[in-house]
Parts: structure tokens; C-alpha cells; sequence
């Protein structure tokens, strides 16, 4: 990928910020009204935001992955599907995030945050905003980190450890990076939740019912009381009970707490290695390769497996005159567990190419993934069974249970999956209008999916074969209307229209067609206003239509019906009869930038969005719910909830309205380095200037002597190394209403509304209907600080006539986040006694920094157990320590 655009294809900067320096001046700056940025995106969308390497070294994070993470307030979407944004490098097309995911931050120039109507530009849907790193013309570096952490509760201890080599030179970039991530399990007995106590009694001793209600008459004679449920003595393991050892316990059972058999998260491990190489190719093409390569294992506990023996009248063991059933656990096989293995290997590229007023790309990918998961569904107690009716000599039941004589059962499942695409983009000027330059983007494409799948569940094997050939074409339109740069119908000041078509062809699904249309309108420099309207087609993925069917016992739910938390067995996967879904999306968004002096950024946006036959993640368990899809619910004859089939469904229709606004906001504080001589400082900000997008006129002059716009950003070593860049005061604040989120489920069925009573995923919680992102970060001379918080408002879900416990009240919840971190190469003493600490960073970490949890109470007041805090939120406090050195 190019790091510097041609003049002829940047977009003017919107400002320009000098940073004065008390060390330096500038002798000399002469700058033209249509200063062009390097790197910018095509067309007459302005960013909303822009950060300079100053305001991106005060996240005091170190790749781009990790500061995409930082910005999520600021590039999320509420469109569609959402979802991560688009990712440009340096105004173009890459073939996957993973080719600049692992770039360190010093790499960076300029980030470009703009809305979703600049994705229509590189081809894609108006559904996701767009993030576009620009890299400084020449950067080399090794990097070397190390990072662990642990909740405050104990428990659980993370660690990772990276190592990676970056050069970059104008057109020609290679990195190499390697990874390596770990984590500990949590289990229940680490958190101190509650045992569940529910469905049949079983027991490391054991507790015994009667097969037909009572025990034994001579026992409820002798308990003064009719028994049906005794625990068994623990002497009953040595030598053969009598009917008066069991009067102590009679009604009440043995209870084991097998919260240490039992994980909240799993043990993971996780070992990536990314190649990108890029360069000049032939006539003035720039390819790009990259190579990725992930492995992934998780390991799961699901709790002690419990077995069931029927224990005849008679039995040597037994001092009943009826038959009796002798529930236990067992820990000879260990506890259940569930294991996931998978691996995927990516292979990408690029060529991108700039032709007088075009600007082309062609990219393309191929993938494979692989993935395994083995899955205990219980114990085979047949053999044990026949030991016990056969009155073997020398077996006690009560006893120790021999492992040879018990199995596992076990399902297994495999999913692969290959993935082959390529697109070609060509961006450009069709012709002049009195407004301006029509421009269009054009955009082909073809893929290639295959996925199988194959699960044995209990002995019965399935097998899953799908294939996907897509076959992509879009056109984008943009006709400016009015210009003041220009003089046509000046008085407006910059408006033009755009219109997009798409269409996708699926071997599947059929055609599914996208349409949009919206106008962008700038009557002054500092405010800007977009209007858009589109019509979605959108298929089910391959996954969801096919993933292999897995059946995960022992999963805690909260069974709205009986008011009762139970563990069940969840049935995941795909669901082959999944329809498209259509969605209509009407969106209004505005920024204003009151000073063109500060950084100060005003924007909201409202979008009101109704989707047909929306493809929905199975919800909570509600009576509503029940009702609607009674097949996926399977209750014994005590209607006690045994099985959920949580496979992804169409439901009717979705009506979902929401407004988020907010602001951001950056100055300096303290010293600023000066910009090279000749270099328009900073970063341009969005409110001034002419609109950008292939500009007619020729490139900005600059002083004798001076370097390019693309020189090294913010100050800084001469191979972009830390720092050099001037310290940050930053903020932000953005607040969401949802206005409405409606489900109908059937035609003519219930409408669930999430915001009053309707559960929203399968946690059970609602749809909060408020919603604040606040970010404050401060920087200087290498320190900094940064706080973050997340708030929601509380919830609801209606638990249905009838109810034992009533509706359930979900609390709102204030998450803040904490992170110092010190650039060790700005602390000249330490330096100078510790010189091996140059180039280094140092962080802390506190999450969640007051412990926050949702708190569930029913109508009662009470907590149900599937509810307690550390089930909706296992981990907590975390504490994290990173240190980072960057060798020059």
C-alpha cells in the first residue's frame, strides 16, 4: 500500500494547527487554501475526527488493534448489523484487518474516523463506519512486550507475550509479528456462588428415593413421618447400613458443592503468527502479501457426572424391603468436559494502483479454519447397573465405584470451512458539472464458500455439507449540486447527492438487492449534515445455516415459567431453514465544529431501522417465548426444563429507533514540538476548507527546502520512533437513547418489546433504553492517564401470569476503567541510570475499578441463583501490568 497519495487524489485538510515550541521556530510556512492531506479517503465525506500522533500516543496503547479498541465509542455504528468498521490504510482497500492489526501506534500519521457513507466509496454497504490509518513515510522498529493480569477476586491469571519487526519505506512495508496468549480457568467454588440445587439429588455419598414415592414403610415408621428422600450414611461405604442409619438423614439429602467442578470461563490458550510484506511491483502498482496463521484450545468444566442405580429388594447392600434408586456422583472419571481445538490459516493481497483521476484496487483473500469440539454428555452406567442386579459379591454401591467398569459418553463435532474471495474497486472523476466533479466507485466481485460439518451426538452421526458461490457487483454515485468553491448556487455552500446499487447473487439464496440514496450538505465550514435512506437483502451466513449441531449439558438458565434457575442441556448450531432478512434504514447525522481553533466536535445521529424476518440469537427463556416456539423447549412430566434448543431464528419483523450524540474533545498541554519546516502542523480538523476527493487543482506549495505534508507527524526520531509528541487533554462523551426495539415474533403472534419487559439475549436482561460512553484521558512529558466509563440503565423482564417469583429487575450498571502509563524514554534521569530502559513503556491496567455488578432481584427481593453477580459477571476487578520496549 502506498503511503503518500498524489496530489491529484488527496483530500484537503479541513484545518491547519501549528504547534508552537519553545525550543524552535519556524522560519518560513506558506501554505495554499486547498492544502492536501496524505492519505486521505476519496470523495466529499469529512471525518468526523481526526487524531494526530500526539492524541494517539495519549491512549498510551501500542498497535492499531489495541487503539481501534480505545475508539470503539467513537466507531460504532447503529446500522444494520454493525459491527467492526472499515479499515483503510492510507485512503485505500487492504485485503483483511490482520495486514496492519499488529503496526505499532509510533507507525501512525494520522487516523481518520468518517461515517458510514464513506464505506459506499471503497465498496462496501452503508453499515459500518470507516477508520483509515495513515503511516508515516518511514518507520523501523522491533518491539518486544510482555503483559499479565489477574481479577482483584483472584483466580483466573492471564498472560501474552509479542514479539514483532516493522520497516516501512514510502511504498515498500514488511512486518512480522508473533503472539502468544494464556489464561487460567475460573471455577464456582472460586467465586463462592451458591450451589444449585435442583432435579434429582445426587451426591459424592449418595442419597436414595423410592421407586414408587416412599422409601420403605419400617423407615417412615421409624422417622415418625412418611420418607421419600434419605441421604446415605457415610458408614454405608464401609460396612452395609441398617434402616436406623438412615432415620438421621431421613428427608434430609446429602448436598455436595461441586462449584470446583464446574468453570465460569475456560483455560484457553492462543498462538498467532502475521507476515505482511508490501512494495512497488511494476508501473506503479503496489502489492501487498500477507500470511496469517492461529491456533486456538479451550478446555471447559461441566460439572460431576451423576449416576443413577436401581437397587433391588434384597440386596445384600440395602436394608429396605422395596426396591430403591441411589443417586450419586462420580469423580472416577473426573468431571465432564468440554474441549474446543481449532486452527485457521489466512492468505491475502492487494494491488493498488493510482491512474490519473482513478484510483484501483484489486483485492483478495483465501482461508481455512478447522475447528474440533468433544463434549462429555454424562456417564455409561450400564456395566456398574448390571453389577447391582446381578448382587455381584464384593460390590457395595454406597461403596467406591470402580472406574473400569463406568465410560463417558461423548459427542463430537468438526466444522471446516474455505473461504475464497477477490474484489476489484476503480474510484474515480466521470466528468464536470457546473457543482463539481461526478464521481463514481464500481466495484466486482466473486466468492467461494464450502462448509462441512459432521457431530455424533450419543451415538447418532450427522453430517452437514454447504456451498456458497456469490457473484458481487455495486455502483456508486456522487453528483455535487452546489458549491462555494466553485460559485454554483454558492449561497447553499457544499451539497451533493449520492446514490448506490447493489446487487448480490447467491448460489443459495438468490439475488438480494441493496439500494441507497442520501445527500451531504456543508452550508459552512463547521457544520455538516448527512441524510440517507437504503434498502438491505441480506442472507444468512454459512455458519448460521449450517454449524454443527452441539449439545452442551449441565448450562444454567433461569426458566421464567417455574421461577426456578435449572441446569439444562443447551442444543447449538445451525439452522438450515433460516430466510434473508430485509432491513429499510433511514439515517440523519450531523457534526458541528463551533471553534476552528479547538478541537472541539459536536455530532449526533438518529436512525430508525425496520427489518423483516430479522435472523435473531435465540433469547431467554420467557414464557413468551415458550409459547411462541414450544418445539425448542423439552420439560419432563414434572415440567421440570431439561433441554433449549438455542439455534439462531427468523422472527417476523424488528422496529428499532435510536439517537446518539455526543462530542469530542482535544488540546494540548505543555510544550508542542514544532512541525518540520514547511509542514502544515497537526493533523487537519473537520470544519474548514474545501471538501476533498480528487481536487482539480494541483498540489499545496510549500516553503524552499521543506518536506512533503507526509513528513514525520508530531516530532518524533527521524525512523518514527517515540517521543517528541506534545502532551493531550482529551474527552468525549456520547449518550444513545433507544427509542424503540419491538420484535414481532409471528404474524399475528406477541410483539416483544425489549425496552418494557421483553428479555434481549439469553442473559435475560432487557434493552437499556440509556446508554453513556465517556472517555477522560490526560497526557505529558511521557505520562499519562486515562479513565473510561460505561453506563446503562437498568431493566426488565416480565416473568408471565402465574409466576411463583414475578418479573425480574435488572440494575443499571457503572463501569469504569482506569489505565496509567509512562513513556520511559521521556524520563532523561532514569535514562540516564538505567540506558537499557530506552525506548520503553510501562502500564497499569484497572478494570471495571469499582467492582460494579448487575443486580437481579424478583418480586420478592430475592437473588435467583442463576443470577448471583459473579454468574452475569465471573471475572470483575482485573488488575493488568504491560511492559513494552521498542528497539530502534
Amino acid at each position: 500500500m502506498a503511503s503518500t497519495a498524489p496530489a491529484a487524489l488527496a483530500q484537503p485538510a479541513l484545518t491547519t494547527r501549528v504547534a508552537p515550541d519553545t525550543d524552535t521556530t519556524v522560519a518560513e510556512l506558506v501554505i495554499t487554501a486547498a492544502a492536501a492531506q496524505s492519505g486521505a479517503v476519496i470523495g466529499d465525506v469529512v471525518p468526523e475526527l481526526q487524531l494526530d500522533p500526539a492524541d494517539i500516543q495519549a491512549y498510551g496503547v501500542s498497535t492499531m488493534a489495541e487503539l481501534l479498541g480505545q475508539l470503539s465509542a467513537q466507531t460504532r455504528s447503529e446500522r444494520g448489523r454493525g459491527g467492526a468498521p472499515v479499515i483503510l490504510l492510507n485512503g485505500r482497500r487492504i485485503s483483511g484487518f490482520a495486514e496492519i492489526r499488529d503496526l505499532p501506534t509510533e507507525a501512525i500519521l494520522r487516523v481518520d474516523i468518517l461515517p458510514e457513507e464513506a464505506a459506499l466509496k471503497y465498496g462496501f454497504a452503508a453499515s459500518q463506519r470507516v477508520v483509515n490509518f495513515v503511516l508515516k513515510p518511514e518507520f523501523r522498529a522491533t518491539t518486544a512486550e510482555l503483559s499479565g493480569g489477574a481479577p482483584t477476586a483472584g483466580g483466573r491469571v492471564s498472560g501474552q507475550a509479542e514479539l514483532g519487526f516493522f520497516n516501512i519505506k514510502n511504498d515498500r512495508r514488511f512486518n512480522v509479528d508473533l503472539k502468544v496468549e494464556s489464561s487460567t480457568a475460573l471455577t464456582e467454588d472460586e467465586r463462592n456462588l451458591a450451589p444449585l440445587i435442583t432435579g434429582r439429588a445426587f451426591d459424592l455419598t449418595g442419597n436414595v428415593s423410592g421407586a414408587g414415592g416412599e422409601i420403605d414403610p419400617a423407615l417412615s415408621r421409624l422417622a415418625g413421618r412418611t420418607v421419600t428422600l434419605a441421604g446415605v450414611p457415610a458408614t454405608a461405604a464401609l460396612r452395609s447400613p441398617t434402616l436406623t442409619d438412615f432415620v438421621a438423614t431421613a428427608g434430609t439429602p446429602n448436598v455436595t458443592n461441586t462449584g470446583r467442578f464446574r468453570t465460569l470461563l475456560p483455560a484457553t490458550d492462543q498462538v498467532t503468527a502475521n507476515v505482511v510484506y508490501s512494495r512497488p511491483v511494476v508501473g506503479g502498482v503496489v502489492a501487498t502479501l500477507n500470511a496469517t496463521v492461529e491456533a486456538t484450545r479451550s478446555e471447559s468444566l461441566l460439572g460431576l457426572p451423576g449416576i443413577s442405580l436401581l437397587i433391588p429388594a434384597g440386596h445384600p447392600a440395602s436394608p429396605f424391603s422395596t426396591p430403591v434408586i441411589l443417586d450419586r456422583y462420580t469423580v472416577a472419571l473426573g468431571p465432564l468436559a468440554q474441549s474446543r481445538d481449532s486452527w485457521s490459516g489466512r492468505l491475502g493481497g492487494g494491488l493498488n494502483r493510482d491512474l490519473a483521476n482513478w484510483r484501483l484496487s484489486l483485492t483478495g483473500a483465501y482461508e481455512h479454519q478447522d475447528t474440533r469440539t468433544d463434549s462429555d454428555a454424562g456417564i455409561n452406567a450400564l456395566a456398574l447397573q448390571a453389577l447391582v442386579t446381578a448382587r455381584a459379591p464384593g460390590f457395595n454401591p454406597f461403596g467406591a465405584l470402580p472406574a473400569d467398569q463406568l465410560s463417558f459418553r461423548e459427542n463430537a463435532t468438526r466444522s471446516k470451512s474455505d473461504n475464497a474471495e477477490i474484489q476489484g474497486l476503480a474510484s474515480g472523476r466521470l466528468f464536470n458539472v457546473p457543482a463539481g466533479a461526478v464521481r463514481t466507485s464500481l466495484r466486482l466481485g466473486a466468492e467461494r464458500i464450502a462448509f462441512s460439518s459432521t457431530s455424533e451426538r450419543l451415538g447418532l452421526a450427522q453430517s452437514v455439507d454447504l456451498s456458497r458461490n456469490a457473484f458481487t457487483g455495486q455502483v456508486n454515485l456522487d453528483v455535487p449540486l452546489a458549491s462555494r468553491r466553485t460559485g454554483f448556487l454558492s449561497g447553499l455552500g457544499e451539497l451533493s447527492a449520492n446514490g448506490n446499487l447493489a446487487l448480490e447473487d447467491l448460489s443459495d439464496a438468490g439475488s438480494l438487492l441493496t439500494v441507497g440514496y442520501g445527500l451531504n450538505w456543508r452550508p459552512i465550514n463547521t457544520f455538516s449534515l448527512i441524510l440517507s435512506a437504503s434498502h438491505d437483502e441480506d442472507a444468512a451466513t454459512i455458519q448460521q445455516l449450517g454449524n454443527p449441531l452441539v449439545l452442551t449439558p449441565g448450562v444454567r438458565i433461569f426458566d421464567f415459567a417455574t421461577g426456578r434457575t435449572v441446569d439444562v442441556t443447551r442444543l447449538s448450531g445451525g439452522n438450515a431453514g433460516l430466510n434473508s432478512e430485509t432491513a429499510d434504514t433511514l439515517k440523519i447525522g450531523l457534526n458541528y465544529s463551533p471553534f476552528t481553533k479547538r478541537d472541539l466536535v459536536f455530532s449526533a445521529n438518529y436512525v430508525d431501522t425496520r427489518t423483516d424476518n430479522p435472523i435473531v440469537t435465540f433469547p431467554a427463556a420467557t414464557a413468551d417465548i415458550e409459547a411462541a416456539f414450544p418445539g425448542r423447549f423439552q420439560r419432563d412430566a414434572a415440567g421440570t426444563l431439561l433441554q433449549v434448543d438455542y439455534r439462531p431464528v427468523n422472527f417476523a419483523r424488528q422496529d428499532r429507533r435510536n439517537l446518539r450524540w455526543g462530542f469530542n474533545y482535544s488540546q494540548p498541554v505543555g510544550p508542542q514540538p514544532v512541525a518540520p519546516r514547511g509542514r502544515p502542523g497537526g493533523s487537519g480538523r473537520p470544519g474548514g476548507g474545501p471538501p476533498g476527493g480528487m481536487p482539480g487543482g494541483g498540489p499545496p506549495s510549500f516553503a524552499a527546502g521543506g518536506p512533503p505534508p507526509s513528513a514525520f507527524g508530531g516530532g518524533g526520531s527521524p525512523r518514527g520512533g517515540p517521543g517528541g509528541t506534545g502532551g493531550r487533554l482529551q474527552a468525549s462523551v456520547y449518550h444513545t437513547v433507544v427509542l424503540e426495539d419491538r420484535y414481532l415474533v409471528r404474524h399475528g403472534g406477541p410483539v416483544l418489546d425489549r425496552l418494557n419487559g421483553a428479555a434481549a439475549d439469553g442473559s435475560g436482561g432487557g434493552q437499556s433504553r440509556h446508554e453513556v460512553e465517556a472517555e477522560l484521558g490526560v497526557s505529558a512529558k511521557g505520562l499519562g492517564a486515562r479513565f473510561t466509563a460505561n453506563w446503562k440503565s437498568g431493566t426488565s423482564v416480565d416473568a408471565g401470569p402465574g409466576s411463583p417469583t414475578g418479573s425480574l429487575r435488572f440494575s443499571d450498571l457503572t463501569r469504569i476503567n482506569l489505565r496509567l502509563f509512562a513513556d520511559l524514554d521521556q524520563q532523561k534521569p532514569l535514562i540516564a541510570r538505567a540506558p537499557w530502559l530506552k525506548g520503553s513503556r510501562v502500564s497499569l491496567s484497572l478494570n471495571n475499578l469499582f467492582d460494579e455488578r448487575i443486580k437481579v432481584r424478583d418480586a420478592t427481593g430475592a437473588t435467583p441463583i442463576g443470577y448471583q453477580p459473579a454468574n452475569l459477571d465471573p471475572v470483575g476487578r482485573t488488575i493488568r501490568f504491560s511492559f513494552r520496549k521498542l528497539f530502534l
